[in-house]
């Protein structure tokens, strides 16, 4: 009828008026609909019941692991919602969005390291916090670092870091932290420009720019530390890496398409310098600035005059902060060091001044070459 014809509905309310049927599109289907049987329906419901903080994709992936029963994360998410509903019957109130997320991935492994620590492991020994410290490739969702320590400093975070670049013979691009007093200081940020490390912080109270290592902490209290009745720190400590060769070899993530994470370090094209990892220590370094000798050999620190060296008397030297300490450079290069300066800079800090012993001395020192 070209133009003149009538809109499909038209003709649909004409087929309907005289009772006509309606033709099939497609052939009828010979087969009945495939159908899940009993006991793999209880079986993903009790996966659902004891991991109810499981997403659909990952409760679908442990239950197709070890049976290979091939069902589908949308089939597992009707069924969450059907226990979620049978459990809880109020309606669950879904709020608007409030902002566009961004969502980012590199392309390379080791382009981009995520550092931070997980505040929740309660020592049973002692009543005090762990941290537990990782470092996460962004490209891989890998750890290329994870320990337990009772306590965490820069220069705990600096050597995590030197550990990582030796264990995988590589310098990163990027390093991302929060605001946390570990991952700050001019220290840390002397060693990243140093080795041309970029140092990135995310923006204060926005947890979500570092949200690959907060989902991947949402995973590590129930998958290895809830299996513990007793954290004790020894114990911890031990059959943690054990449980990161899992997560890296044999876990898979929904972000990698179900393969662990080794399939994207293997992807690993560049190394770092063999030299640069040999005497990598030496790039932790800032300089303080200038101080002159006393006649009596000392310099003025800590509030205090600790004894240098006599026969540097009247001399300028430079003072530097390291890992191993305060270190002293006099103008012939001769290097002094004050190991535990930290210690009593924290307790002058606090003007405990009665604390800070009279004889503290620097001792001569030999560090390797200067970068």
């Amino acid at each position: 009828m070209g133009d003149e014809a009538p809109h499909p509905r038209t003709i649909e309310r004409i087929r309907q008026r005289h009772g006509l049927t309606r033709q099939l599109k497609r052939p009828v289907p010979t087969r009945s609909v495939p159908r899940f049987t009993p006991e793999v329906k209880a079986q993903a419901r009790h996966l659902i019941e004891t991991n109810p903080a499981l997403g659909p994709h990952r409760l679908a992936w442990d239950l197709n692991s070890p049976q290979g029963s091939g069902m589908s994360p949308s089939t597992m998410k009707r069924l969450k919602r059907a226990v979620r509903i049978e459990t809880d019957p109020a309606p669950a109130v879904v709020l608007a969005p409030t902002a566009n997320w961004l969502f980012y991935e590199r392309k390379h492994p080791h382009s981009l390291w995520h550092g931070d620590c997980l505040e929740k492991v309660i020592l049973a020994d002692t009543g005090r916090q762990a941290y537990h410290l990782v470092f996460l490739d962004d490209y891989s969702r890998g750890y290329v670092f994870c320990d337990l320590f009772r306590e965490v400093t820069t220069c705990i975070t600096i050597e995590a870091m030197i550990a990582a670049m030796r264990q995988w013979q590589v310098l990163p691009k990027q390093v991302l932290f929060d605001n946390g007093g570990p991952f700050r200081g001019k220290l840390l940020a002397a060693f990243c420009q140093n080795l041309g490390i970029e140092l990135i912080h995310t923006s204060p109270r926005h947890p979500q720019t570092n949200g690959k290592l907060e989902r991947a902490f949402r995973d590590d209290m129930p998958e290895f530390y809830r299996h513990y009745k007793r954290w004790d720190f020894d114990v911890l400590r031990r059959d943690l890496p054990a449980y990161v060769e899992y997560r890296n070899h044999v876990r898979g993530h929904w972000a990698l398409g179900g393969q662990p994470s080794r399939t994207r370090l293997d992807e690993q094209h560049r190394m770092a310098l063999p030299w640069v990892l040999e005497k990598i220590e030496a790039y932790a370094r800032y300089e303080w600035g200038h101080k002159r000798v006393t006649e009596a050999g000392c310099l003025r620190l800590l509030r205090r005059h600790l004894y240098l060296d006599a026969a540097l008397a009247g001399q300028r030297v430079t003072c530097y902060e390291t890992l191993d300490g305060l270190e002293v450079r006099s103008a012939d290069q001769q290097v002094y060091l004050l190991p535990d300066y930290r210690k009593w800079l924290k307790l002058a800090g606090w003007k405990h001044d009665w604390a800070i012993p009279e004889d503290l001395r620097f001792e001569p020192h030999e560090p390797g070459a200067c970068p």
